[in-house]
């Protein structure tokens, strides 16, 4: 099979490669779409869902990239556009990136762009991982393997129609690298991202991440976390990961921000470490994860849940009043065996957007 190669790190190095000078079978390619040099087809002038990519395996997907729109760089009629830097009107969760894997109905791969890509408000001018980052453009550079065939599409659910004003909003150019393989071999597992978004009494219930059946490995995700009616917001909750039907989980971080790689509460400056990170988000925080050297394997189901443990009391009380409430988003990223479980819907785009701080009503006049 092909060699995988390992992606830029945030300083600009090359990270070691396994065996780079073993010569691999096989041959890179690359897919265009969005640009004005593609076909009308393939551009969000004529329609609101562009396939970027449609690949015949057996192959494995390498890279993938969009540039920003003209509206994301702000387009001051003053200056060139290439020197403009991203201070435009940013993307929302209006975009959807999803991905099929030989001939499924259903996408292994369903998600806000922006939040695939650790940057759930659309606005952050640099995102710096190992797997993912933001600068400009968006690059991806998680292996996706697949045996017959591989469907890359963005497709747009919010309010304008197709034609010049969507093209200048959305991405104007992607490609995607991909790489030949002579077979798919049996060990390897398919690409999956799935993002949920859900408003709870953390306290009451846990938040439900992800819920699959099958074969496979998780290997990261991002969250995101505020408060729907206080400045502040709980961080002492839990991450569970229940393995082949565990009712008690053999895995359980105590405490949000010591998951993500920190510790009394996240930091106040942004950080963007290769496998872990945080930033400010509305008033919470978000944060991602990736469990590159220590991923979670599972042979019959997954579930990855955030809720309080069970000696917190005193936290499940506070966090069960009505005025506690906070609003949880979270992007999983991982690998199984087809068919997979299908992914939950999405919410309507109406209902993506996150819910701004609010006054709590009690409902007395």
């Amino acid at each position: 099979m092909a060699v995988t190669l390992y992606p830029l790190l945030a300083q600009g190095q090359v990270a070691p490669m396994d065996d780079p000078a073993r010569l691999t079978p096989g041959q890179t390619r690359a897919e265009n779409a969005l640009w004005i040099e593609n076909p009308l087809s393939r551009q969000f002038k004529s329609s609101r869902k562009v396939v970027i990519a449609e690949i015949n395996g057996p192959a494995e997907i390498t890279m993938i990239h969009f540039a920003y729109g003209r509206a994301q760089l702000g387009q001051d009629p003053k200056k060139p556009l290439r020197s403009q830097i991203g201070n435009g009107k940013p993307l929302n969760r209006d975009l959807i990136l999803r991905i099929y894997w030989d001939h499924e109905p259903v996408p292994g791969v369903e998600c806000p762009l922006t939040d695939f890509f650790c940057d759930p408000g659309g606005d952050r001018e640099v995102i710096n991982t190992e797997m993912l980052n933001v600068c400009r453009g968006f690059n991806a550079y998680f292996t996706m393997p697949f045996h017959k065939s591989a469907r890359v599409e963005l497709d747009y659910e919010g309010p304008v129609p197709p034609g010049d004003d969507l093209e200048r909003m959305l991405p104007c150019y992607s490609y995607v690298c991909y790489r030949t393989l002579d077979h798919f071999p049996r060990d390897m597992g398919y690409f999956h991202a799935s993002w949920r978004q859900e408003t709870l009494l953390l306290g009451s219930r846990e938040y439900v991440a992800l819920k699959t059946d099958g074969k496979g490995k998780f290997i990261g995700w991002n969250v995101t976390i505020h408060s729907l009616y206080h400045d502040d917001y709980p961080v002492d909750e839990n991450e569970k990961f229940y393995i082949d039907g565990e009712t008690n989980a053999s895995i359980e971080f105590q405490g949000l921000e010591d998951s993500f790689g920190f510790s009394w509460g996240f930091p106040t400056n942004a950080t963007f470490f290769p496998l872990t990170g945080h930033f400010n988000f509305l008033n919470g925080a978000a944060a991602y994860r990736f469990f590159i050297r220590d991923s979670i394997s599972f042979k019959k189901s997954l579930k990855v849940a955030i809720g309080f443990g069970d000696t917190e009391k005193s936290w499940k009380r506070k966090y069960s009043k009505p005025d506690t409430a906070v609003e949880l988003s979270s992007t999983v990223y991982w690998y199984q065996k087809e068919p997979a479980t299908p992914l939950p819907p999405l919410l309507p785009a109406a209902e993506r957007g996150p819910t701004l701080l609010a006054a709590f009503h009690t409902g007395k006049n």
